[in-house]
C-alpha cells in the first residue's frame, strides 16, 4: 500500500509530461487528452494541493530531529564588598543539560509523521482523480452543446432560406399571410432554443477556461468522441479493482493506521522525559569549583496524558466505522455506475447509422417537397420538429453515455474506459 517517494514523483511526472505545448489555434479542436495534460500542469488548485506533500515531508524532518541541549550561565552581578559589578572571576555557575525522550516517544513521533506523508500523497492522488472527473464532465457538456449548436445552425439556415422564398411568394400571392407567419413563428421558436443552448455553451466554456487557467477570451472547440462499449467487463472484477485502487479508500486505510500509531504515541507521552546535565559552580557551593551531575524527571502524579489516550482510542473506533462505511459506499457506487454504463449503451444502440441516414435524407426531402408544395405547411413543420427532437435526444443520450463512462472510471478509481 505504501508508495515510495521516488515512485510517486515518477508517476506524477508521467502524468504531467508536456504532451501538449499549448492551445494556440482558436479554430483547432482541443482533445480531451490535451485538456487533461493542461489541467495537470497548470491548474492552481492542483499545484496548491501538491505543496501539502512538501509540508508533510517538512514535518517529518522536524519529527526526526532531537531536542536541543540547554546551556545555563549564572554569574555574580554585584559584589558589595568590592563595590563592583559583573565580577565573574569571583563566582559563576555553568550548566549544560539534555532532555532525552524515553518509552519510544521519538520513534513513535517519526512513524506518525511518516504515515502523514503517505497520507498526503494519496490524498493528492484523490484530488487529481476528482479534478479529472470534473474536467471530463465539463468537457462532455461543452461537446454536447457544440453538437446542438451545429444542429440549430443547420435548421436555422434552412428556415432562413425558406423565409426568403416565402417573402417572394407572399408578394405574388403564392402563399397566405397565415402560412408566412407560421413559418416565422417556427423560426423564432428554434432561434430561442438556439439562444438557450448558446447560454449553456458560455457557462461550460467559463468552467473549462477556469479549470485549464485559460484567459476569459480564449476560444475553445472540443469534440464529442464516443468510446466503444466494453461488453467484457465483469462487475465483481470492477468492484475488486475499486477496493484496491480507490485513493479515498486508501486514505481511509492510512487514516486508520495513523490513529493506531497516534495511540501508541499518546501512551508513550504518558511517561515523562528525562533530563540529564552537568553543573559547574566556581565558588557558590559547599566547596570551591563544584562539579555535579543533574537528573530531572517530572513526576506523573496528575498528568498522565489520560485524556489524549482516551481520545486516540475513540479516533480508532471512528476510523474503523468510517472505513467500513466507505467500503460499502464504494461497492454501491461501482454497481450503480456499471448499470448506468450498460443502460445508456443500450439506449444509444437504438440509433443505428442506417436510421440516422434515413432521418437526414427525410429532412432534406422535406425541404424540397415543401418548396414544390408537394406537402403541406403542417407536414413540413411536423417533420422539422421530429428531426430536431430526434437529434437533440441523440446528442443528450451521447452525453449521458459519456457521463456514465466518466462516472465508471471515477467509481473504480482508474481509467477502465479511455477515450
Amino acid at each position: 500500500m505504501r508508495l515510495s517517494k521516488a515512485a510517486f514523483l515518477l508517476t506524477y511526472a508521467l502524468l504531467v509530461s508536456p504532451c501538449f505545448n499549448g492551445f494556440a489555434q482558436p479554430d483547432s479542436v482541443l482533445t480531451l487528452q490535451q485538456a487533461k495534460s493542461i489541467l495537470l500542469k497548470k491548474n492552481f488548485f492542483l499545484l496548491a494541493a501538491y505543496y501539502q506533500i512538501g509540508q508533510a515531508e517538512a514535518r517529518l524532518i522536524q519529527a526526526r530531529v532531537w531536542n536541543n541541549p540547554t546551556i545555563a550561565w549564572n554569574q555574580e552581578a554585584y559584589n558589595m564588598e568590592e563595590n563592583k559589578y559583573l565580577r565573574a572571576r569571583n563566582q559563576y555557575e555553568a550548566q549544560i543539560s539534555q532532555a532525552i525522550s524515553i518509552a519510544g516517544k521519538h520513534t513513535n513521533t517519526v512513524k506518525l509523521a511518516r504515515i502523514n506523508v503517505e497520507l498526503n500523497r494519496v490524498q493528492f492522488q484523490d484530488v487529481i482523480r476528482g479534478m479529472l472527473f470534473e474536467l471530463n464532465k465539463v468537457y462532455n457538456d461543452l461537446a454536447g452543446v457544440e453538437e446542438k449548436e451545429k444542429l440549430y445552425s443547420q435548421v436555422l439556415s434552412s428556415y432562413q432560406r425558406l423565409l426568403a422564398a416565402s417573402e417572394k411568394e407572399l408578394q405574388v400571392g403564392a402563399i397566405s399571410v397565415t402560412e408566412d407567419l407560421r413559418i416565422k413563428s417556427e423560426y423564432i421558436a428554434v432561434k430561442a432554443q438556439a439562444l438557450d443552448n448558446g447560454n449553456a455553451k458560455e457557462q461550460s466554456l467559463s468552467q473549462l477556461r477556469t479549470l485549464l487557467q485559460f484567459p476569459g477570451d480564449t476560444l475553445i472547440h472540443v469534440e464529442q468522441r464516443i468510446p466503444l462499449f466494453n461488453a467484457r467487463f465483469i462487475l465483481d472484477s470492477l468492484v475488486s479493482r475499486s477496493l484496491s485502487m480507490r485513493p479515498d479508500l486508501k486514505v481511509a486505510l492510512l487514516y486508520k493506521e495513523y490513529q493506531n500509531q497516534n495511540l501508541r504515541l499518546q501512551k508513550s507521552l504518558s511517561i515523562p522525559d528525562v533530563t540529564i546535565g552537568y553543573d559547574y559552580d566556581k565558588g557558590g557551593n559547599y566547596i570551591k569549583q563544584y562539579s555535579g551531575l543533574m537528573l530531572q524527571v517530572p513526576l506523573p502524579v496528575f498528568d498522565r496524558n489520560q485524556g489524549r489516550i482516551k481520545e486516540a482510542q475513540y479516533n480508532i473506533k471512528q476510523s474503523e466505522f468510517q472505513l467500513e462505511y466507505l467500503k460499502v459506499n464504494v461497492i454501491n457506487q461501482v454497481i450503480a455506475a456499471y448499470n448506468q454504463y450498460k443502460r445508456n449503451n443500450e439506449g444509444l444502440s437504438s440509433y443505428s447509422d442506417e436510421y440516422l441516414a434515413k432521418l437526414d435524407q427525410l429532412n432534406r426531402n422535406t425541404n424540397i417537397y415543401f418548396q414544390k408544395r408537394d406537402i403541406s405547411l403542417l407536414e413540413f413543420i411536423d417533420q422539422q420538429r421530429i428531426y430536431i427532437t430526434t437529434n437533440i435526444q441523440l446528442i443528450e443520450l451521447k452525453q449521458q453515455y459519456l457521463d456514465s463512462v466518466n462516472n465508471l472510471n471515477f467509481s473504480v478509481g482508474e481509467t477502465v474506459v479511455d477515450y
